[in-house]
């Protein structure tokens, strides 16, 4: 009878141990996983949060841009309602002496940053304009 019993109890054993190993191997199968899991939560973790920062930078990009653009703006209204807008005088003791060539290219220049045909204000190329012919005028 107590062999019986020690076979039963080896049998027991066994089988506990052969169970144990196979729940080591679904936790070990299940931890793969969860890492595997954790892995890509915090990839995209890092590519939200690379993209919130370009966002945030790109913001404070364009406000300050904004704020420079308010200013001149202020500015150029400031001297609209001072001077005639459609023909703006500067003193000529106030103008630079310039040659031709000078003059061109900068009026080149400033065509290429400010013409309403790419986008820029026509206040504003009236205005170079204008103090350009001025220049020329003065030479």
């Amino acid at each position: 009878m107590t062999d019986l019993r020690q076979s039963e109890e080896a049998y027991q054993v066994e089988r506990d141990r052969q169970r144990m190993e196979r729940e080591l191997h679904e936790a070990k199968l299940a931890n793969r996983e969860l890492r595997r899991r954790l892995e890509k939560v915090q990839q995209q973790l890092n590519e939200t949060s690379s993209a919130y920062n370009k966002t945030v930078k790109n913001m404070l990009d364009m406000i300050r841009e904004n704020n420079e653009l308010t200013v001149e703006c202020e500015r150029l209204r400031w001297y609209t309602g001072r001077y005639d807008s459609e023909h703006i005088r500067v003193e000529t003791k106030q103008l630079p002496r310039l040659s031709p060539d000078e003059a061109r290219a900068i009026r080149k220049a400033m065509a290429r940053l400010h013409h309403p045909d790419i986008g820029g204000s026509i206040e504003r190329m009236q205005l170079w304009n204008s103090l350009l012919d001025q220049i020329e005028q003065g030479n």
